[in-house]
């Protein structure tokens, strides 16, 4: 995976990192997204002081993802359980198809 150098503007300051090219429309977008929930804490909060704003976005960007992870073991948990039912039906049919005596022989 080649790395390719991207620009990227927000907070007021330009960054240049390096990473995948097929990263940068991703990226892009993180930091449209983190730049406007910044300029929209610091309205909300009714302060000047980007840091004081960046840290309150931080702290709500890391309990969402705290709860999509929950959400996501939640969700993993539930198809297992349904994965490990079908495959105990699937069990008993070829159980009872292997069990049953034909209805008639060939002599």
């Amino acid at each position: 995976m080649a790395l390719k150098k991207i620009e990227l503007n927000f907070l007021g300051q330009v960054y240049l990192l390096n990473v995948p090219e097929e990263q940068h429309d991703e990226l892009r977008e993180a930091a449209r997204l983190l730049d406007l929930r910044v300029t929209e804490m610091k309205e909300r909060m009714q302060t000047v002081k980007v840091d004081r704003a960046v840290n309150v976005v931080a702290l709500n960007l890391s309990f969402e993802l705290l709860q999509e992870k929950h959400k996501n073991a939640l969700m993993e948990k539930v198809l297992q359980d349904q994965i490990q039912q079908l495959s105990a039906s699937l069990e008993n049919i070829l159980t009872r198809t292997t069990n049953q005596q034909p209805a008639y022989e060939i002599q």
